[in-house]
């Protein structure tokens, strides 16, 4: 039976009071749980610049390290379902230092052998601990956060993913000029280390209630969520959006190289697509407290899908192509963060005690959007014109909105509710 969520949940003993977003015991944690999701996803993005000196290094070729790539990937999207089920089981903070902890390690284990399988396991275990850390990372604030707070702190926290991004990338190409690609990775796992330490210590367990099912019967009920339509179909249009955003930063460099760009230029239009992604993150969470959910995730799916269009009508240049990609970057943080939002406020009116499990099964699904999103930029590029590849792009997120469409509304606003 559905019951109606309370106006702020929280852990016993949690601050209850509603304003001050990041100065409250529970803006404190989010704020120590951002830091711990921006170390993560710069930890995963400063290896990229440094992939052709790990190539030759190791005598690993492009083909094999994408595949590790891939796999870790994989892990991490297939373990968002039993991570969200401990997080019911166990509570949230052992789950999460667990996936720092880890990915620590698989960061430690890659830089310390100047060796290829060495690296290679380390990334692995690497994606194992991205894998352990991430739905109940998202959890955090649908415990402790009510509805009229809740889309923009999963705002903030998703906001971290790509600050982190930016900084990961950007920090670890400049590392490069000065260090080893060894000493980019130790560092990053001196900071994954920092960032579990600080968790460990500062992040309060905020799960309200342990699910004490039996482990397999709790398995068997989390997939049980796709019988909801928010839980499905919202997983359905951050995936295909994901895909969107993925496919065209991988055809960005090839539709730049080929407008002659140098490499320069090609990484420095990486910064304002991550800077767009972050800032609109955040503010597509605050407006969809006062106005909903889905009102937010249709405006941004529909003005990323009039930029991919109107790009081969203005011409395709370098700065066009530039313009229309920090565009793109609302096709990632914003409508994965509001799809997140739609899900926990849908949960939480069933049973609050699951929805680690709920956000594992939506994450799921979004997880197949870094899956597809390569492959599918791959085809383009070899297959599409310059113009016609962002043309279908733009026609996927069309039909992504109106998929959208179809979401019941989880949040009606401030004003509805007063």
């Amino acid at each position: 039976m559905t019951r109606a969520e309370p106006s702020r949940g929280a852990a016993p003993g949690a601050d209850l009071r509603p304003a001050g977003l990041l100065t409250t015991e529970r803006g404190r944690a989010l704020a120590v749980l951002s830091g711990a999701v921006l170390v993560q996803w710069a930890a995963m993005m400063s290896v990229f610049p440094a992939l052709p000196s790990i190539s030759g290094a190791l005598r690993i070729g492009p083909d094999a390290l994408g595949l590790v790539m891939m796999v870790s990937s994989l892990l991490m999207t297939a373990l968002n379902v039993p991570a969200g089920v401990a997080a019911d089981r166990r509570g949230r903070r052992p789950v999460i230092v667990a996936g720092l902890a880890l990915s620590a390690l698989g960061v430690l284990v890659s830089a310390l052998w100047a060796a290829a399988w060495p690296f290679l396991a380390g990334w692995v275990i690497f994606g194992i601990g991205r894998g352990l850390f991430t739905s109940p990372a998202f959890t955090v604030p649908a415990d402790t956060y009510g509805p009229q707070e809740r889309g923009k702190a999963i705002g903030i926290l998703a906001g971290a993913i790509g600050a982190g991004s930016v900084l990961g990338y950007v920090a670890g190409g400049l590392a490069l000029t000065v260090a080893t690609w060894q000493t980019v990775l130790m560092a990053d796992a001196v900071l994954l280390v920092a960032a579990c330490a600080l968790t460990w210590f500062a992040l309060p367990e905020t799960a309200r209630e342990l699910h004490a099912a039996p482990l397999r019967t709790a398995l068997a009920q989390t997939f049980a969520w796709y019988r909801r339509r928010v839980v499905l179909l919202s997983g359905v249009v951050a995936g295909l959006s994901f895909a969107v955003g993925v496919a065209a930063t991988f055809l960005v460099p090839f539709s730049l190289a080929g407008l002659a760009a140098s490499p320069f230029v090609i990484a420095l239009v990486f910064v304002p697509y991550e800077v767009m992604a972050s800032a609109g993150t955040v503010l597509a969470g605050a407006v969809s407290d006062k106005v909903g959910r889905r009102l937010p995730l249709l405006l941004a799916l529909l003005l990323v899908a009039v930029a991919l269009a109107g790009l081969p009508v203005a011409g395709v240049t370098v700065w066009s192509v530039a313009l229309v990609y920090a565009f793109v970057g609302l096709a990632e943080g914003p409508v994965i963060s509001l799809s997140t939002t739609m899900v926990t406020d849908d949960v939480l009116k069933a049973d609050p005690r699951r929805v680690g499990a709920a956000l594992g099964a939506n994450r799921l699904v979004q997880g197949l959007g870094p899956i597809l999103g390569p492959a599918a930029g791959g085809l383009l590029a070899e297959r599409a014109g310059l113009g016609a590849r962002y043309w279908i792009l733009a026609a996927v997120l069309a039909a992504t909105a109106v998929l959208a469409a179809f979401l019941p509304e989880t949040w009606a606003g401030k004003e509805a509710a007063r």
